[in-house]
């Protein structure tokens, strides 16, 4: 739209707004199961004895303490 287009209809602008609403929910959600399935790929390693915290921290390029933040996040969820 340029900046001397109409106003959209009311209940259009309306129906695009709900549906803007829902694209964002639907993102926040996706976005918390893949964070959570990637924390718990990280929790499996570790357990597992195939790296210990700071090697998953030097791999991933954050600090061991963000990690340790992250695993406790996840398994006070469980």
């Amino acid at each position: 739209m340029t900046p001397n287009s109409p106003a959209p209809d009311p209940d259009v602008l309306e129906a695009a707004k709900d549906r803007l609403v829902a694209a964002q929910e639907k993102r926040e959600k996706d976005h918390a199961a893949v964070d959570r399935e990637f924390w718990t790929a990280v929790a499996a390693e570790i357990s597992s004895g195939n790296l210990r915290q700071v090697d998953a921290a030097t791999a991933l390029g954050f600090t061991r303490e963000y990690i340790r933040r992250n695993l406790k996040q996840l398994a006070e969820t469980d």
